[in-house]
Order: structure tokens, then C-alpha cells, then sequence
């Protein structure tokens, strides 16, 4: 056989090797095509589930804010309540030392609330670049529910701050109060930590062509 033939030869095998697995991927497109249908599916669900989500939120925002209508509506009738049992002057001091409290709580919470929502846009666009944020997400449930935590223990100071004014001894009712205001400070801090330990999970993350940023706080 000659140099010529020799080397015509291997080609035509060198071929045939290259061209079995284009073959073979031609003919079994359906495992892609089946996992394409699996991760939209996927995600599919999952945006159905942060949409709910995001319902039940919005909800409870919407409750949480018209509570706190009604806990400004009250406070006068708070006032003349508490004035019979420690007198007028010291019963106002207290209604705008708590009213001055809760203002900073609800402002708090409405921060801690809107930083969430930013970290979420965050984590959708970096999962649409193709990054796995499960455990992100996971992260920001675990701080939205801590956030929860705080409005829930500022509506029990409230209330408690409410019967006060109807208590026989507003002294030692008042020293409850102000164990429950230092809980929901402490609560502030928690939901913030959380939200902080999201945004630095994120950290290096690709979003397109860079990695992400930290958000602003």
C-alpha cells in the first residue's frame, strides 16, 4: 500500500471515529430537551411560590399599616386614661417618650423591609444569569420571617403599652412596656444581621459579565 493510500486511509477512520458521536448525540436529543422542560418547570414553580409569597407579604404590611393608624387614632383617649392614675403633665411624657419609640421601630422596620425587597430583585437577576441562589433565598425567608418577628413584638408593646393606662398600678405596667421595647430593639438587630448575612452570600456572584456588588444598607 503506498504513503498516498496509507494516509487516505486514516483519514477516512479519523472520520468515521469523529462522526460517530455526532451521531450519537443526534439521535438522543430527548435527555436536553427533557431537562430544558425540568428546569423550566422548575422555576416555573419556584416563581409561582415567591409570588405567594409576596401576596401574604403585602398583606401583612397592609395590616401592620392600618394598625398603626389605629394606634395613632387612640392616643388621646390613651392620654386621658393614663392622666387619672399619674396626672396630666407626666401622663403626656410618657405617651411622647413611647409614641417617639415606636416611630423609630416602624421606621426601622419599613428600612429592613425595603432592603429585603432589593436583595430579592438582586437575587432574581443574578438567578437569571444562571447562578444557584437556593441558599441565598433560603437566607432572606429566614430574615423577612425575623423581621416579622420585630413588627409582631412591637404590636405586643403596644398593647401592652394600650392597658397600661387601664392598670391599677401604671408603674410597674409601664416597666413592662419597656422590657418589651427593649425586645423589639433587640429583634431590630437580628433582622438587620440576617439581612446583612444575605448580602454577603451573595457577594461574588456573577451577574452577566460582573460579579455582584454589595447592596447598599
Amino acid at each position: 500500500m503506498s504513503f498516498a493510500t496509507k494516509i487516505k486511509a486514516v483519514l477516512i477512520t479519523g472520520a468515521l471515529v469523529g462522526a460517530v458521536p455526532l451521531l450519537v448525540f443526534a439521535e438522543n436529543p430527548a435527555p436536553t430537551n427533557a431537562r430544558k422542560a425540568l428546569n423550566q418547570d422548575l422555576r416555573q414553580k419556584q416563581e409561582a411560590l415567591r409570588q405567594e409569597a409576596k401576596t401574604k407579604r403585602d398583606a401583612l404590611m397592609q395590616e401592620a399599616k392600618t394598625k398603626r393608624e389605629a394606634f395613632k387614632a387612640e392616643a388621646q383617649k390613651r392620654v386621658d386614661a393614663l392622666q387619672k392614675k399619674v396626672g396630666e403633665e407626666r401622663a403626656k411624657r410618657i405617651d411622647q417618650f413611647f409614641n417617639q419609640m415606636v416611630r423609630k421601630f416602624e421606621n426601622a422596620i419599613d428600612r429592613l423591609n425595603n432592603l429585603a425587597d432589593r436583595i430579592e430583585s438582586r437575587l432574581t437577576k443574578t438567578e437569571a444569569a444562571g447562578n444557584d441562589v437556593s441558599k441565598q433565598r433560603d437566607l432572606l425567608k429566614a430574615a423577612r420571617d425575623k423581621i416579622s418577628a420585630v413588627e409582631t413584638a412591637l404590636s405586643d408593646a403596644k398593647a401592652q403599652f394600650a392597658a397600661m393606662a387601664k392598670s391599677e398600678n401604671p408603674k410597674v405596667a409601664f416597666e413592662k412596656v419597656k422590657e418589651l421595647v427593649r425586645g423589639v430593639a433587640q429583634k431590630v438587630k437580628d433582622a438587620h444581621k440576617a439581612l446583612v448575612d444575605v448580602v454577603t452570600a451573595i457577594k461574588g456572584l456573577r451577574l452577566g459579565s460582573e460579579a455582584t456588588s454589595t447592596i447598599s444598607r
